[in-house]
């Protein structure tokens, strides 16, 4: 998911990569960071837009784009001499798993609930065939059967509702599921190259070397 600005953030981005990776204990990392990895892998996999707005950039404003691009490079360099052994350890799948349960338990809990008001509506309503429309048993069956309905309403809409929330977090953060260390390797080094290739195409314009 690249959007435009990508480099005037990218390196702030990094650099919290990079802080983290290199304050992290063994196999401690916790969803939230997990997280901050898998995003940056996701917000910035796509390099080609990288190359894009740097080509742009070049045009408008080379001064910013050798302040973007250094900034870049040396977040870089700092994240491949970084020790990454701690993150071979960790399972993101597990993480990601554990960070739903919740959602899912609060969506069973609600889900049992409104299936056994269910029960009970569908087991007066049942009763009510058997009644004379016109008996005062009938009335006040049907009273409580539309109450019973009523309850039923309210508790499946929280259901539908709790569904939605756990689908919703569940696409959401779905990229810590998916993440592996070594993709973010493979990235960065890419930028880096990116970076490395910028930021000599920029001395050879101001040296006026074609």
């Amino acid at each position: 998911m690249i959007m435009s600005g990508t480099l005037s953030n990218i390196s702030q981005r990094l650099h919290e990569v990079n802080m983290l990776l290199s304050t992290c204990e063994q196999g401690s990392l916790s969803f939230g960071q997990a997280l901050l990895l898998s995003l940056f892998y996701r917000d910035f996999s796509e390099t080609n837009t990288v190359v894009e707005e740097a080509e742009s950039l070049a045009e408008k404003d080379a001064d910013q784009l050798l302040k973007f691009s250094s900034a870049l490079f040396s977040e870089s360099e700092t994240y491949l001499s970084l020790d990454k052994t701690s993150l071979q350890v960790v399972n993101f799948e597990a993480l990601f798993e554990e960070y739903l349960k919740p959602f899912e338990l609060r969506y069973e809990e609600a889900k049992a609930a409104s299936t056994e008001l269910w029960r009970k509506y569908s087991a007066l309503n049942n009763r009510l065939d058997f009644l004379p429309l016109d008996s005062e048993e009938y009335m006040k069956l049907s009273v409580e059967c539309d109450a019973k309905k009523a309850e039923y309403d309210t508790a499946h809409a929280q259901t539908d509702h709790l569904y939605n929330e756990w689908q919703q977090e569940r696409d959401r953060y779905f990229c810590v599921y998916c993440f592996k260390p070594m993709f973010l390797d493979v990235l960065v080094e890419r930028l880096h190259g990116i970076a490395g290739s910028i930021l000599s195409d920029i001395n050879r314009m101001k040296e006026g070397k074609p």
